[in-house]
């Protein structure tokens, strides 16, 4: 099953297995996003609004850990922990 990760700025969408990060997924599709530690979630310098399809249900203990509870329900996500299950669209 494949899903679909629009990237707004970058004018791209992508069609991938879920099961890897946001970050991989551009990385692999030559989409920048920054990772100031390389995609370690130890800076919270990769992170991306989610603009559709986000659930803050599967939000990361490390997201817990570097956003604030006003940026997740604002749906910010770490591009290096978030892994897509569905359909989104990312403002990167």
């Amino acid at each position: 099953m494949y899903i679909n990760i629009e990237f707004k700025k970058s004018g791209k969408t992508v069609k991938t297995y879920p099961g890897y990060t946001l970050l991989q997924i551009a990385r692999a599709n030559k989409i920048p996003i920054l990772s100031p530690c390389g995609g370690n979630a130890l800076c919270g310098g990769c992170r991306v609004k989610v603009l559709e399809g986000n659930d803050i249900i599967d939000v990361s203990a490390e997201e817990y850990n570097k956003l604030s509870d006003e940026q997740i329900e604002d749906n910010w996500r770490l591009s290096c922990s978030f892994i897509p299950y569905k359909d989104i669209v990312v403002d990167a």
